[in-house]
């Protein structure tokens, strides 16, 4: 087997992963608690967007995904937080949301066919307000220091560090893909190597609550 062969079968690995992953929360679906029920519908979310785009990229450029796919991502992620995490109103964070939101889809309304003038603004701003929401969530517990148990604390530090690589790796986006091949194969690998541990935790999330309430 040729290395690029390797690298081809690598990026089957996010949707193997997110099948196996659909399979055990709708296994277990009917014992799961709103929260990993909710973490179920966002890994079929995440493989409806991976195969879009792979059929994009079959048909010439997948770039618009990548705006589309921030702005769902955003959303899900803010409707989750407010309803099903944030016990305070957080105000603030909800405004810079709805920013983050529209100037997604501004971004989506004027996007063109480029890749060496496109930027990943949009992934950018949904990894940004995904901290922010994180960390929120940490204010919001330090703040209740009577609460004797921390829920979903240990969520909230996975999707906290997820993020925030992701944020690193996206911020440079535009010069590494103007680079050598080398460099984009590294970029990509990094990517993948940390969704992929990502998705496995909330697999394991899934399976470990499944298991618990069945």
């Amino acid at each position: 087997m040729t290395f690029s062969e390797i690298v081809q079968l690598m990026g089957f690995l996010s949707p193997a992963v997110l099948l196996v992953g659909l399979c055990i929360g709708f296994y277990y679906f009917k014992s799961l608690n709103l929260i990993h029920k909710a973490i179920t519908w966002y890994l079929l979310i995440l493989l409806i967007v991976d195969i879009t785009s792979r059929i994009f990229a079959y048909f010439g450029n997948n770039l618009f995904v990548l705006l589309v796919y921030s702005l769902i991502e955003l959303v899900v992620f803010v409707y989750f937080y407010y309803k099903y995490i944030f016990k305070a109103r957080h105000r603030l964070v909800l405004g810079l949301s709805i920013a983050g939101v529209l100037y997604i889809i501004w971004e989506i309304l004027v996007f063109k066919i480029d890749v060496k003038q496109f930027q990943t603004y949009a992934k950018v701003v949904d990894d940004f307000i995904v901290i922010t929401l994180v960390l929120s969530f940490f204010h919001e517990k330090i703040n209740i220091f009577k609460e004797s148990k921390w829920d979903n604390f240990r969520l909230n530090a996975v999707i906290l560090f997820f993020f925030s690589v992701n944020l690193i790796f996206f911020l440079p986006y535009n010069f590494i893909i103007n680079k050598s091949a080398g460099l984009q194969f590294y970029f990509w690998l990094g990517i993948l190597i940390i969704t992929v541990l990502f998705y496995l935790f909330l697999i394991y999330s899934i399976w470990k609550n499944g298991r618990i309430l069945k």
